[in-house]
């Protein structure tokens, strides 16, 4: 239940705007896709480069103070392709990797992002089965309630999977009318958005509420719409350049 207080707060606060948006899709098929971007240290998975693309690009566009900055990534199942690899490694015998359980997290890209562009404000990673995006900007609503934070960066990142994460789809939806993407295994997209107050920064304002895709618990489907109803153009020779290889 809300109390009146919160509804109080809740109606005090200017909305968000969205200062720079991104998405990027490899492997789906689609006209936009991407060749996959080389990230240092991250290896065989979608997941962390398509972050890191859309993210970088957010970015550079909209430069600011790392130290305001805060960061919110949503996925359903996070980084499948290295967990199944690391997992089909250990069962068959072979040497474990490592590098294969610490870049299977969220949270690794996370770091690499820090470290890039001297992001020291809040980071986060979230699963869901709800709205993802409802989720993101309702947590960058609160996040920016914080005086030492001027923007939050969100991003949604999701992966085809193998067949291990088909079954626990299909298990899901047995009894249930929930639907999930249907993307081929090697292919992942990602989606961001650098959000701040209206009012603070110029950008285009984004309410905040439940915004989530009907029937697919934990989809960024509608991120990647908001995020591509916004995105500028990328050209061809647009990089990112990584100061610590």
């Amino acid at each position: 239940m809300t109390t009146t207080d919160e509804t109080t707060i809740r109606s005090s606060r200017s909305a968000l705007c969205v200062l720079a948006a991104a998405t990027a899709t490899h492997g789906t098929g689609r006209d936009a896709d991407i060749a996959l971007p080389k990230l240092p240290g991250f290896v065989e998975s979608a997941f962390s480069p398509l972050a890191y693309e859309v993210s970088a690009r957010c970015l550079t566009r909209a430069p600011g103070d790392g130290a305001r900055t805060a960061v919110a990534l949503a996925s359903l199942a996070g980084d499948t392709t290295t967990a199944d690899l690391a997992s089909r490694r250990m069962v068959s015998g072979r040497v474990h990797n490592p590098l294969l359980f610490m870049q299977a997290t969220a949270n690794s890209v996370l770091g690499h992002m820090s470290r890039e562009f001297g992001i020291t404000g809040q980071m986060f990673s979230i699963s869901t089965l709800d709205d993802a995006l409802g989720e993101l900007l309702s947590m960058a609503d609160l996040l920016l309630d914080d005086e030492e934070i001027d923007r939050v960066l969100v991003l949604g990142v999701e992966l085809g999977g193998g067949e291990r994460v088909a079954a626990v789809h299909r298990e899901l939806a047995a009894d249930s009318t929930l639907t999930f993407a249907d993307l081929p295994e090697s292919a992942g997209l990602a989606a961001a958005l650098l959000l701040g107050r209206t009012g603070d920064a110029p950008g285009a304002p984004v309410p905040v509420g439940p915004t989530g895709t009907a029937g697919q618990p934990g989809s960024i489907q509608s991120l990647f719409e908001l995020a591509t109803a916004h995105a500028e153009p990328r050209t061809e020779t647009e990089t990112h350049p990584h100061a610590h290889q």
